[in-house]
């Protein structure tokens, strides 16, 4: 396997050499500074470009086209980084090795053809393509009760950080929404062209030199390109005692989420100390939530904990009767003070690497997972796969121990189930 990064100008390319898989990925990210009022135009626009282009029209012609290319795939996401927006397009296509030669170009323009020749006549998009995508993206901000784990998360972080990037909601907004017209869906798309930075991922069984002429030919250079900053968050608003929150719904198992800032931490930390801590708290059956609140006193459906480097929080979410909510919560903020006592043993440390090493082996097996640790690598600056196999060799008990005592609770959410609960789980 083989990295490249080669600056063409005003967007870089990468590109990771390697002939594990049959298939070649091109992932092609436009990153901003991350606003509030532009998610809704930014989800809209990954949805519009993708459903059909001047070339292709229709959703028949789409589909025979993508026939034709050995059923070629193209998705879009809007993805938040921190304090990022990046709208990032994957395409995953098979090699010409085991096609017919010249393929991997028709491919390739293809997928370039749906992000720089949209569906726009006059200055504006398609109507067919924008009413019913309008319709969904409705559909789904309006859905966000419907799922109460996510409503949930979302509550505690408006609660935790009101006005702090992390508590957006990634869905977007109704009002904003009601104001998208397809004259300014285009004139917003022509502002992502211009003025993102842009970074193009390949990775397959390539030739370097004949991808970046193909990407010379297709792309359309932005005019400029910003400076990129760091995406990760702090705060400096630690609290001395958290803030409970309490909200009813019409639901049965009620939802805990235990939002936790975490103190400024180093490279090192963050990577693979942090990891290791989230995974001993509350990552798995052996964990020391699981088997105090689940195992040894039945108070909960589920628990467990995730740490978010690139907005220094740790969350615990558990799924629990309202009436158990005191005793649980006690016994949770009792675990992770136990974190800080070094109450866990050696071994617990060992299954936690060895989950980590078992984690980026896997990686070595899927296009999308390797392409995103060079993704992460290039914006966030996280080790690659063989500095992180070496490194979290080096997470000792002590080190655990230190970044424990960083991790304060500072936000207490409770969705509260109003139907009838069971007394015990």
């Amino acid at each position: 396997m083989k990295y490249q990064k080669y600056n063409q100008g005003n967007y870089n390319l990468h590109t990771i050499q390697t002939d594990r898989f049959k298939t070649i990925q091109v992932i092609v990210n436009y990153k901003n500074e991350l606003k509030k009022e532009e998610i809704t135009i930014r989800n809209f626009l990954v949805d519009m470009l993708l459903s059909t282009s001047k070339d292709y029209p229709t959703n028949r012609s789409l589909s025979i086209a993508t026939e034709d290319l050995y059923n070629i795939s193209a998705q879009g996401t809007n993805i938040r980084s921190g304090k990022y927006s990046i709208l990032s397009f994957k395409s995953s296509f098979l090699n010409e090795k085991y096609t017919e030669e010249g393929m991997n170009e028709k491919s390739l323009s293809f997928f370039l053809n749906l992000l720089y020749q949209p569906n726009v006549v006059n200055g504006k998009f398609d109507e067919t393509s924008f009413e019913i995508i309008k319709r969904g993206l409705k559909e789904d901000i309006e859905s966000t009760k419907d799922n109460p784990r996510r409503y949930s998360l979302l509550r505690m972080y408006e609660t935790m950080a009101p006005n702090a990037k992390i508590s957006l909601h990634p869905s977007g907004y109704l009002e904003d929404l009601e104001k998208i017209t397809r004259e300014n869906l285009y004139a917003y798309y022509q502002h992502l062209i211009q003025d993102s930075m842009i970074d193009i991922f390949v990775i397959g069984d390539i030739d370097n030199s004949q991808i970046r002429e193909y990407l010379k030919q297709h792309i359309v250079e932005p005019i400029k390109r910003s400076a990129s900053a760091d995406h990760i968050l702090t705060y400096a608003d630690i609290k001395e005692e958290e803030q409970v929150i309490r909200e009813k719904m019409d639901i049965t198992q009620s939802q805990l989420v235990i939002g936790c800032k975490v103190d400024e931490l180093t490279p090192f930390e963050r990577q693979y100390v942090m990891n290791v801590y989230s995974y001993i708290l509350g990552g798995g059956g052996d964990s020391k939530l699981f088997q105090t609140v689940r195992e040894k006193n039945s108070l909960c459906y589920f628990v467990s904990s995730s740490y978010n480097y690139l907005y220094h929080t740790l969350v615990i979410t558990a799924g629990i009767s309202a009436k158990t909510f005191q005793k649980t919560l006690s016994l949770i903020k009792e675990q992770i003070k136990s974190m800080e006592e070094g109450d866990f043993s050696e071994e617990m440390i060992e299954k936690a690497c060895a989950t980590f090493i078992n984690g980026c082996k896997e990686v070595e097996d899927s296009p999308s997972l390797l392409s995103n640790v060079y993704l992460v690598h290039e914006y966030i600056g996280n080790d690659l796969l063989e500095e992180k196999l070496a490194n979290i060799k080096k997470v000792t008990k002590q080190m655990i121990i230190e970044v424990a005592k960083k991790v304060h609770v500072d936000t207490v959410f409770l969705l509260e189930g109003e139907k009838n609960e069971k007394e015990t789980v």
